[in-house]
């Protein structure tokens, strides 16, 4: 064998060791940025009692629908996967009204567009806006990178249940809401 081939041998497996470390890394690095945050101490009270206008133009904050199961969705106009999560909402809504559950939208967008978009798409639950303090709010809460949508799950007192970034479909809000329930009774 010559000494060229030894070489190149000795190259190729130096670069599948970097490869490997360097895949290793970036599968390490994804992972802590998708993972949620550590829940503070002070999180709770920062997400429950921050103080929101909401699209009705009066203060909100999530501590005003305490007692209830909250659904708590970050969304924006401009969002496209944000605005085919609405239908399921609405209909979450409607039919676990009744055990108690409140769905709330925060919205990371401008006050008028959130409104003329709510009326369009015949969005009946509660609608904050957050505009600019929507990307800090949502990282205390435990998304990290400030992904839209993102969904919450709080229970009655305001602790979160679950948490999703990225499109949230029906069967997986539904199940949220029957484990949450089944859990109560």
């Amino acid at each position: 064998m010559s000494n060229k081939s030894i070489s190149r041998k000795n190259n190729s497996r130096k670069n599948n060791s970097r490869l490997k470390i360097l895949c290793l890394t970036a599968l390490s690095l994804s992972a802590a940025l998708l993972a949620p945050a550590a829940w503070s101490e002070s999180a709770p009270k920062v997400l429950l009692g921050t103080p929101l206008t909401g699209a009705d133009q009066k203060i909100h904050r999530l501590d005003d629908w305490g007692g209830k199961l909250r659904v708590v969705n970050f969304w924006a106009t401009w969002c496209l996967p944000c605005r085919a999560e609405v239908p399921h909402l609405i209909s979450a809504r409607k039919e676990w009204r009744q055990q108690g559950l409140e769905v709330i939208g925060i919205a990371i967008d401008n006050g008028q567009q959130v409104r003329k978009f709510a009326k369009q798409a015949g969005i009946d639950y509660p609608v904050l806006l957050a505009e600019d303090n929507g990307n800090s709010l949502m990282q205390v809460a435990g998304n990290r990178i400030a992904a839209l949508p993102f969904t919450l799950l709080l229970d009655e007192r305001g602790q979160v249940l679950q948490r999703h970034t990225g499109p949230l479909d029906a069967a997986l809000l539904q199940q949220w809401l029957r484990d949450a329930t089944k859990n109560k009774s």
